[in-house]
């Protein structure tokens, strides 16, 4: 696998997202084909260990992504709850990729057509 790296210039959203009555802000960056390849969470206090937590799961994600790595496998590979709900926040920000990823399939599918 090679990475496929972002440009230096890209688009980008943020949503809020709220996990387990905390509120998360979760910017996602595409690849100018409207790919996801990287993910940032903000929302934990400051210098707390869940803002490290999220931040270096946030590299683990984004580097994951740029090797060629599935979104959606990643939200499948993650913790649930008996509801479905992602068991962590780290799977809350996954799923909202995966949903990016889906949208971006969707896009090219329609395309395609």
């Amino acid at each position: 696998m090679t990475r496929v790296r972002l440009p230096d210039r890209r688009a980008a959203e943020t949503v809020a997202i709220e996990h387990d009555g905390t509120r998360f802000m979760v910017t996602i960056g595409f690849y100018p084909d409207g790919r996801p390849g990287e993910v940032f969470t903000y929302g934990a206090r400051s210098g707390s260990a869940l803002d490290a937590l999220l931040a270096d799961a946030c590299v683990v994600v984004s580097c994951l992504i740029q090797y060629g790595v599935e979104p959606r496998d990643l939200a499948t590979s993650m913790g649930r709850l008996g509801n479905a709900e992602p068991a962590s926040i780290i799977g809350a920000v996954i799923d909202l990729v995966a949903a990016a990823s889906a949208s971006h399939q969707q896009i090219i599918t329609e395309v395609s057509i």
